[in-house]
């Protein structure tokens, strides 16, 4: 019963990207010794390789309820944390954002600033990325639903929408993945053929081509009538590759990457991921994928994770 529990937290009500931050969240609030319940619709195994990974000796993990439509899972602070943990959100490829809590279903996000900042780890800042990644795809799923439904198509949102996805999740965010933190680990002996990387590497070419059509579809409203049909086809395919993209990363690869990697890779990755994004991006275009997300975001707030 919850009451033998300290806390409980409901996976399944809350919004994809603060599903992980929540949850670990109320896990860090534990005192040693009590136990939090988790419920989900799906078999919470990737989190536990990220608590064995990020909470390593501080948990219990007890499996109560395994499905098919219902898992609760025991998670019991054994240890008090060794150090300080790194933010499960924080400043990212975009600049500098302040996360807040959220109450009822929709995100709110307030931008405090435009100077471009990092913190954590390499993996942390990936991880940072993927939560304005995942605002940009609520807002186009937004846009996607009304076109559905009938609406006007947009053509000025799905340019932004593009504008964003290409320079921000691709060239920046997936550029820093495949040209630094994927051959770092490559060179550390992981597997390039046949293991995590590829998956994550044909995703993203996938990704590109779903993009590709929505350009064009979006180019071509007002002239080809199917256009706003191909905008839903493409942009509906995207996001339903990229969230599930995103979690195997935080979830899995990023895990792996941490054991793998040496205090002092880390530190060169790092490095380098200021260097990527200084001579291949700029720090304009960081502050202008910020406005831009801002946009993005603000068009809409109907609940889109029940």
């Amino acid at each position: 019963m919850s009451a033998h529990y300290a806390a409980t937290v409901d996976a399944r009500v809350l919004p994809i990207p603060q599903k992980h931050p929540t949850i670990f969240r109320v896990f860090d609030e534990l005192a040693v010794g009590d136990t939090m319940l988790l419920v989900n619709d799906h078999d919470p195994k990737p989190l536990y390789y990220t608590f064995a990974a990020e909470r390593t000796g501080e948990f219990e993990w007890r499996y109560l309820e395994t499905g098919p439509e219902v898992w609760q899972v025991a998670i019991r602070r054994v240890a008090a944390a060794a150090g300080q943990h790194a933010p499960a959100e924080g400043h990212s490829c975009g600049g500098n954002h302040e996360h807040h809590e959220h109450h009822a279903h929709h995100e709110h996000h307030e931008h405090h600033g435009h100077e471009h900042a990092h913190t954590g780890s390499p993996t942390q800042i990936l991880k940072d990325e993927h939560t304005l990644i995942l605002q940009a795809l609520d807002g186009l799923e937004r846009k996607l639903i009304a076109l559905e439904g009938g609406a006007t198509p947009d053509r000025a949102y799905f340019e932004k929408a593009v504008k964003f996805i290409r320079t921000f999740a691709d060239q920046c965010h997936h550029g820093k993945e495949e040209d630094l933190l994927f051959k770092t680990m490559v060179n550390r002996g992981f597997p390039l053929q046949g293991g995590p990387i590829a998956v994550m590497l044909s995703d993203h070419e996938a990704g590109r081509a779903y993009i590709r059509e929505m350009a064009d579809a979006t180019a071509a409203i007002g002239t080809d009538p199917t256009a706003p049909q191909k905008i839903v086809r493409n942009g509906r395919a995207y996001i339903q590759m990229l969230r599930p993209h995103i979690d195997k990363e935080n979830m899995i690869l990023y895990a792996m990457a941490d054991n793998l990697l040496s205090a002092d890779d880390q530190a060169r990755l790092g490095e380098a991921f200021e260097r990527f994004e200084a001579e291949k991006i700029g720090a304009d275009v960081h502050n202008a994928m910020l406005a831009l997300l801002d946009e993005l975001k603000g068009d809409g707030h109907s609940c889109l994770h029940g």
